[in-house]
């Protein structure tokens, strides 16, 4: 068995400040999604999918942060990038379809809700920060600001170096891929109206020209740009520039798939929504003559 293959098999490292958080999250939703499930008036917002979504996306960072991925990302530069990827493509967004804040408001005993419910009034400086932060295009620049940022030499050898840095960095890419998913998914609470389906496009396209930039950089650099992959040992095969390479490509290349995928996923959706005239149309066509 190749060592990259048995390394990824093995034990996972169970970091007890990330499984309490997401213990913790987890059951907050939970509870509250039972609370709203038993009662009928609001079992359409307390669906299996958006239960299905949230668990998914708690498990998807529980795999990055805890599983060999992250153990071998400071080994391997490709697989530090997968790592970012699983954080940014598919755990934020996941988070964000399961629409937890309702859930997680239910689950809370009611002298921490009205508090918490304070933080989201029209004048608190909560609300204030996070309707500003979640403006379509402040959120976009955002989070193309800390996700290309980070990939600066000197801040991803210091991320790689320090780890204050690293938890640093993990941090802000998060926060940042929630906060430019938001718009997307449209989830509460609601400090906007709902961007509507044709700027969705852009917002996600305008994302792939960077992100592909970046990628392309890394992957045809004819030198090992972050050094800090010169100093560990070289026992996977592969040399510190097959390595780089082989990150650029996943960042080119599938960092800038989901992207595209998601955008034709709204345009399937745009397009499979009938026009009134449409509808009419189509129920007199289903009357028995």
């Amino acid at each position: 068995m190749h060592p990259l293959i048995r390394a990824l098999l093995s034990p996972w490292e169970w970091r007890p400040d990330v499984l309490i958080i997401l213990t913790a999250l987890a059951l907050l939703y939970a509870v509250g999604w039972l609370r709203l499930r038993r009662q009928s008036v609001h079992r359409k917002l307390a669906t299996r999918g958006r239960l299905i979504a949230y668990m998914s996306g708690l498990g998807i960072l529980a795999l990055s942060l805890m599983s060999p991925i992250d153990r071998l990302g400071s080994q391997l530069f490709f697989m530090h990038m997968i790592q970012h990827m699983l954080m940014i493509q598919l755990a934020a967004p996941l988070l964000l379809l399961g629409n937890p804040f309702p859930f997680m408001m239910w689950a809370l005993p009611q002298g921490p809700r009205l508090a918490t419910t304070r933080l989201f009034t029209d004048d608190s400086a909560v609300r204030r920060l996070l309707t500003t932060a979640t403006r379509p295009g402040i959120a976009w620049l955002l989070f193309l600001t800390v996700y290309l940022g980070w990939h600066d030499v000197a801040a991803y050898n210091a991320a790689l170096t320090y780890k204050w840095v690293h938890n640093l960095q993990h941090i802000t890419f998060f926060v940042a891929s929630l906060l430019y998913w938001w718009p997307i998914v449209g989830n509460a609470p609601h400090f906007h109206r709902r961007l509507p389906n044709w700027a969705k496009l852009p917002y996600l396209l305008g994302v792939i020209p960077p992100n592909m930039l970046v990628g392309v950089s890394i992957a045809f650099a004819p030198e090992v740009m972050y050094t800090y992959y010169l100093s560990v040992p070289r026992i996977w095969g592969f040399t510190a520039l097959q390595d780089q390479q082989l990150a650029g490509a996943i960042m080119w290349i599938q960092g800038s798939e989901m992207y595209i995928w998601v955008a034709l996923f709204i345009l399937y959706r745009m397009f499979r929504k009938k026009s009134p005239a449409q509808r009419v149309a189509a129920a007199g066509a289903t009357k028995p003559s």
